[in-house]
């Protein structure tokens, strides 16, 4: 891939996510649509169940699963773009995830029920469930190469009179146990989340006072160690991405995308970008893929260069 090459159009792209080994993209529209990344050439197009709202791939890129706005499930075979198994499962409501253990036999999602759900990812069959009442799972991650599970837990809203509880995220080893997770950070209004590629830092969008911020905390106890003032995003613009190496956060912004440095979270540069909904880096290039209800991108982008 050489710096001239021209950017490829991705289409409406509300999800986009780089193959483990780098040499594929997959893009979540109206379709789900996998491109060879080197040759930029539609590798395959197909659509296995309605209404598709997230997806990941598996450790060794053979696998993709992907997840409903019903909260069903299936796993589709990453390289010939055929279903292996549908999991049938259209009443689980819907929810975040799906999320792939490091060995690759397991499967965890979470529900906008609060329920937090480790299925066996060759028949679908629920093999443990954690109950978080009056709770949304709203982002899951795997931290320390899989060896432990990041949850974004949104609360509801209380009754008039009522304390609204802050919303937080907790930090599971793999597998999930009943009561084993602890709580690694706790926030008013949590917008977004990611963690750090080395799984030592937590950013987090979050609002106080009317004001959105953007903070990154330690892991292990949750101090903050930064936090700016940011402009409000608009709809999905509350996305959070870690550049692989950890220098920088990429952020979807509205009609913009925003590079903070790190440490410091100085602004690095501003691109604009129409409706701009995902983000996804590829590590050791200067590859981003850019997700967008419109079109999306995937283009070379220098969050350390302002645009002309």
């Amino acid at each position: 891939m050489t710096a001239s090459a021209k950017p490829l159009k991705l289409g409406c792209s509300y999800s986009v996510q780089f193959s483990p080994d780098g040499t594929r993209l997959a893009v979540l529209g109206r379709d789900l649509v996998v491109w060879d990344v080197a040759t930029r050439q539609k590798v395959w197009r197909g659509k296995f169940i309605a209404h598709c709202s997230s997806m990941a791939f598996s450790p060794d890129g053979a696998r993709l699963a992907v997840k409903s706005t019903t909260g069903q499930m299936a796993v589709v075979d990453a390289l010939a773009g055929q279903l292996l198994l549908n999991f049938q499962n259209k009443k689980d409501g819907e929810g975040c995830g799906p999320a792939w253990s490091a060995c690759g036999r397991y499967l965890a999602d979470g529900g906008w029920d609060g329920r937090l759900r480790v299925r066996d990812a060759q028949t679908g069959q629920v093999l443990s469930m954690q109950e978080h009442p009056r709770e949304m799972l709203r982002g899951l991650w795997l931290i320390d190469g899989g060896r432990r599970l990041l949850v974004l837990h949104g609360v509801k809203s209380v009754e008039e009179g009522q304390v609204q509880p802050p919303d937080y995220c907790s930090v599971w080893d793999w597998p999930p146990q009943a009561d084993a997770g602890r709580v690694a950070l706790s926030l008013p209004k949590l917008a977004s989340c990611a963690p750090s590629p080395d799984g030592e830092r937590l950013a987090v969008l979050h609002y106080a006072g009317g004001q959105e911020y953007l903070s990154v905390h330690a892991l292990d106890d949750g101090r903050q160690l930064a936090s700016v003032p940011v402009e409000a995003g608009a709809g999905t613009g509350d996305a959070l991405r870690w550049l692989p190496d950890g220098s920088a956060l990429g952020r979807i912004g509205r009609g913009k995308l925003l590079f903070y440095a790190w440490p410091g979270l100085g602004v690095l540069a501003e691109h604009a970008f129409t409706y701009p909904c995902a983000l996804a880096f590829l590590p050791g290039t200067p590859l981003a893929a850019i997700g967008s209800w419109e079109t999306g991108l995937l283009t070379e982008l220098n969050p350390y260069k302002e645009n002309p």
